[in-house]
């Protein structure tokens, strides 16, 4: 995956099924100590603190099942030092011969606040998100109302109504997948002042 330069407030990566690093964001160096080359093909517990190091495999799990995972992660750089963030991980569906692989998003936790000439990308960010998360919702809502209605008519049955019922599961949960998104867009902006005694990587 090619990335561009980013903040160091965030850091992306794709991950293998075995959880290791395939691709990183070129500002993986700012928070974690290593360059992007020297990460490519290590475990992602080189950049995980023990308690996360430990859930790495049972998230991972999750986000096969659900399709994303989202919560508190701990990252530990080169020098040992520990910080908070915020990890989403996605998984990217290939084809039926390939395995599976996921994107990691980690973002600093609002304790660790934005430069304040980092704001107004992060505002343009958030807002182009939650554009994103509006104007998917409407054709998935739609789509949802059909396949509701399929469902109640007493003719749809057999293999069909099974289908039927299973597009509107995933569809389902797609649309929380979207209402996540829009909650997060909402959240990047709601930073708080910055704070100088903020641990840094």
């Amino acid at each position: 995956m090619q990335w561009v330069n980013g903040s160091s407030n965030w850091l992306a990566a794709t991950l293998s099924a075995d959880a290791r690093i395939t691709s990183m964001s070129p500002n993986a160096e700012q928070l974690t100590g290593y360059s992007a080359p020297e990460l490519v093909g290590r475990p992602v517990t080189q950049i995980l603190a023990d308690q996360t190091s430990l859930e790495v495999h049972r998230i991972l799990d999750t986000a096969k099942e659900w399709g994303y995972w989202q919560g508190e992660v701990v990252h530990r750089s080169r020098s040992g030092k520990h910080v908070e963030a915020r990890g989403i991980i996605s998984l990217l569906a290939g084809k039926q011969d390939h395995p599976d692989e996921y994107l990691l998003i980690s973002s600093l936790n609002r304790s660790l606040a934005l430069d304040e000439s980092e704001k107004p990308a992060i505002a343009e960010i958030s807002t182009t998100l939650r554009t994103m998360a509006h104007d998917l919702n409407n054709p998935l809502a739609v789509m949802m109302g059909f396949a509701q209605l399929l469902i109640l008519n007493q003719n749809c049955q057999g293999g069909i109504r099974n289908d039927v019922e299973k597009l509107y599961s995933e569809l389902k949960r797609v649309i929380q997948m979207v209402e996540e998104l829009h909650e997060y867009a909402r959240t990047l902006c709601a930073q708080p002042p910055a704070n100088p005694e903020s641990p840094a990587m």
